[in-house]
């Protein structure tokens, strides 16, 4: 009767231990994910043949709708830093990244695998277990040739005009920017959990995602018009060594400058590049599709806007006005937008449409025809009664005759 009353007082012990030890495991490891598939309403754009010479048509968007497994499924953060040379990218990246971080979280709950790749930033995650995974992922036997090279264009590119400069880095904030390479990791308000991966290798991702029998990626952070599509992990090169991609446009933000071509806001840059992707590369898709929330918008930028209207063959305004705003006007906080008629197409004056958005129209055009559609934007600014800046020939600044 003791040894059997010492024996039950042991058993009770143990399936105590036990319990807690249970809990505490439970504690340790992910939440079970959700295995539901994914319905993803996706944007694209398809282009029609235009009349020879005058290159391709857009037609409007269209949905598609796409299904995926969730197993079958990752997203890559791109870039997303924890300071870049430029101070805006920094600014709104910071911005972004808690927005991401909530739409990452509802992702790997469903059982969607997350990389993160902060290119150049290996060093501070070599002891980290999602670093070790991307690194002992098996050889694939299918790695495609270039996936270890940047890729600047896909045929399918041909097509059509890149729509924006990016010539001079893309930085809005002027030269006081300093080049350089001063990010050192992933910004910290995204979390990395030991079930992610990190890796900035586009041969490493490759063989990550095909030993999980991943064919579908989603594509998040910075710069669209960049790193998100040339990086060797990037659009490009996952679309065309044949895996099924898309773009999440709301987690995303461009480089470009908005005192060069089309002279047009920060945010109408992205979105121009958002249409070219949705033309020529992949399908994009926005985050609501994974946390059911509103997608993310970027705060607006309150700052006074000049829009400067410029078209005429004397006077090199188009050289000098740039300039003066630049020096001048930004230093005093006022947002500068260039429409400047191209000398090719002496009456089309593109990112006309910023004047919706103005609380100044600095006008230095002579004898141009713009389009009626233009036309409308110019007098429906006129009739708001806000101010005008007229310089020399602009007393005859519009003939409908175009001469």
């Amino acid at each position: 009767m003791r040894t059997a009353w010492r024996g039950g007082r042991c058993g009770v012990f143990w399936a105590l231990g036990l319990s807690v030890a249970l809990v505490a495991e439970a504690q340790d490891q992910p939440s079970r994910p959700s295995l539901e598939p994914l319905t993803l309403h996706a944007r694209v754009r398809e282009v029609a043949p235009a009349a020879k010479g005058s290159g391709s048509a857009p037609s409007g968007a269209t949905e598609k709708i796409l299904r995926w497994g969730p197993a079958q499924t990752a997203i890559i953060i791109c870039d997303m830093w924890n300071q870049h040379w430029c101070q805006g990218a920094t600014r709104r990246v910071a911005e972004l990244a808690p927005a991401m971080n909530q739409t990452v979280a509802a992702a790997r709950a469903k059982g969607i695998l997350i990389i993160h790749a902060p290119s150049s930033c290996m060093d501070a995650y070599k002891d980290h277990p999602a670093r070790r995974k991307a690194q002992e992922a098996p050889k694939a036997a299918n790695l495609p040739e270039h996936i270890g090279e940047w890729c600047n264009k896909i045929p399918a590119e041909e097509k059509g005009i890149y729509p924006i400069d990016q010539s001079d880095g893309g930085c809005d904030d002027g030269p006081q920017c300093p080049q350089g390479s001063p990010w050192k990791s992933q910004i910290a308000a995204i979390e990395i959990r030991p079930e992610d991966a990190i890796s900035d290798s586009g041969a490493e991702i490759w063989n990550l995602l095909e030993s999980r029998g991943i064919t579908n990626v989603m594509l998040m952070g910075v710069h669209t018009n960049m790193c998100v599509l040339g990086r060797p992990f990037g659009l490009r090169n996952l679309a065309r060594s044949g895996k099924n991609v898309v773009l999440v446009r709301d987690l995303t933000d461009t480089m470009y400058n908005s005192r060069k071509w089309p002279y047009v806001s920060h945010f109408e840059g992205t979105n121009r590049i958002i249409e070219h992707v949705e033309k020529y590369v992949a399908p994009t898709i926005v985050s609501t599709e994974l946390t059911g929330q509103p997608s993310f918008r970027f705060q607006p930028d309150d700052r006074p806007r000049a829009v400067f209207l410029i078209g005429e063959d004397e006077y090199k305004t188009e050289v000098t006005l740039p300039a003066f705003a630049i020096k001048e006007l930004e230093p005093l906080g006022v947002r500068c937008t260039m429409a400047i008629a191209d000398p090719k197409s002496p009456h089309d004056f593109p990112g006309v449409e910023s004047l919706d958005d103005a609380d100044l129209l600095v006008l230095s055009v002579r004898r141009r025809a713009p389009t009626a559609e233009q036309m409308a934007v110019i007098r429906r600014y006129i009739a708001s009664g806000k101010p005008v800046v007229r310089i020399r020939t602009a007393c005859h600044a519009f003939d409908s005759r175009g001469k």
